[in-house]
């Protein structure tokens, strides 16, 4: 690697038995592969002995690896896809989430990602998918012998074949623990009234918290991805198309309320990781958060009867409708064909239907990509989902407009300014309006340069 940060190697090259060569691994690689996905069991990929030398290793570049959980959950798949070949070898790449998506952009203005893989959130996909940088893979889905599911469609491009391949969708919704709400006789929420009045009385600073949201500027990007929900909660969007709707009457009723949550029941000046501890220990009662956050707390938690107690609520807001976000696996369009043959034996083995829902169960997730992706008797032992459930979906390309294209941008213009209306250093409508101005210079420059 490069520049980037390793954080574990899942193999090394003194691991590695055998693989393709440079030359011939193109003219074995599809029939080889389409021949193993198509088989009853578990998929096996033979290649003829002549043709072996060692094995090709190929980085996978995410931010998974440091989730409590879903790394583990990974890092079981890519064991069991070694012991069952031996010619492609998969190598843990990345960063942390705040990191990540700064220096996979950074990389992308350079002209090259660095990995052979990379997994991008659904606003990161697009922009990276528009820039190049990603490869069809209507073949591996062909070769893995699954229909995905229509809302993989926003992975299509021009030509409408997908660029990416859905390996985690999740969807915003308040997760809360039963337990606190119980013994302090609050009830599920039915409207925003009841939700402001639960997660006021839920707090006893500095025991316990009624809810966390991020706020702070120094974690930029899990603060503007959680954010983006806020005015979802009113009907409202962040922009429409190339204009911006930041000081609109919904953005501003769904920011006067996180500063209400964040002024009543929040521990306030408190960072993701230090949150997520306070949660799994029982010291805060809610979260809107994504789906996938249950993983980590399953995992890591110092209350044995933290995940017994985890429920979702009914959706109780105007709308009911929460961000739902499709994160993708790609491959580099810009590596070597054989490189990206190598990477599509490994996505082609992933997404048979077996090994998908092996991976989906092992990360606890309730969105399939694929159709039968998720087995009925997994889902009913998923005691906490029905609210993630029957919540409404809407994208992320709907709340964010054209903007899409540079969340980043959009996320450095808004988040600063909450911050300042958190502290109380300006109002809310005052710190909207500003980023607005901002928000409507940064539309100007962007979109004029297309």
């Amino acid at each position: 690697m490069s520049n980037q940060e390793t954080t574990k190697k899942t193999a090394t090259a003194t691991e590695a038995k055998s693989a393709l060569s440079r030359r011939d691994f193109l003219k074995v690689g599809s029939t080889a592969v389409g021949a193993a996905a198509s088989a009853a069991a578990v998929p096996k990929m033979f290649f003829p002995a002549y043709i072996r030398q060692s094995a090709m290793e190929l980085n996978l570049l995410t931010w998974f690896w440091t989730e409590p959980g879903r790394g583990d959950a990974w890092r079981a798949m890519i064991e069991k896809f070694h012991t069952e070949q031996n010619d492609v070898r998969i190598i843990e790449s990345g960063y942390g989430e705040n990191d990540y998506f700064q220096q996979i952009l950074i990389q992308a203005r350079s002209g090259r990602i660095d990995g052979d893989l990379f997994t991008q959130t659904p606003d990161g996909f697009l922009r990276l998918m528009r820039a190049g940088h990603t490869l069809p893979l209507e073949d591996v889905v062909e070769r893995a012998g699954v229909t995905v599911v229509p809302a993989q469609d926003m992975l299509r491009d021009e030509n409408g074949e997908l660029n990416g391949l859905d390996i985690v969708t999740v969807r915003f919704g308040l997760v809360y623990n039963n337990r606190l709400l119980e013994e302090a006789g609050v009830s599920e929420p039915t409207s925003i009234e009841d939700w402001v009045a639960g997660a006021t009385a839920l707090t006893s600073r500095p025991d316990q918290f009624g809810i966390y949201s991020p706020h702070l500027a120094s974690e930029p990007f899990t603060t503007w991805f959680t954010l983006q929900q806020w005015p979802v909660l009113f009907d409202g969007k962040w922009a429409d198309g190339q204009t911006p709707l930041i000081n609109s009457e919904e953005v501003i009723n769904g920011i006067t309320l996180f500063k209400q949550m964040y002024d009543a029941a929040m521990p306030q000046g408190t960072d993701v990781g230090t949150a997520n501890q306070l949660f799994a220990s029982s010291k805060i009662a809610e979260n809107m958060i994504v789906s996938a956050a249950v993983n980590q707390w399953k995992t890591n938690t110092e209350d044995p009867d933290l995940y017994a107690n985890l429920r979702s609520a009914m959706p109780f807001w105007p709308g009911g409708k929460g961000i739902t976000r499709i994160h993708p696996i790609c491959i580099n369009a810009n590596n070597e064909p054989e490189r990206q043959e190598a990477a599509k034996v490994f996505l082609s083995w992933l997404y048979t239907q077996e090994n998908y829902q092996e991976l989906l169960e092992r990360c606890l997730d309730v969105i399939p990509a694929i159709e039968g992706g998720i087995r009925p008797e997994y889902r009913e032992t998923l005691h906490w989902a029905d609210g993630y459930d029957a919540t409404g979906t809407i994208t992320v390309p709907e709340v964010l407009g054209d903007f899409v294209f540079y969340n980043d941008e959009l996320g450095q213009v808004v988040v600063p300014h909450i911050e300042e209306i958190l502290v109380g250093g300006v109002s809310v409508e005052d710190g909207l309006n500003q980023a607005q101005i901002e928000a409507e210079e940064l539309g100007a420059r962007v979109f004029a340069a297309e």
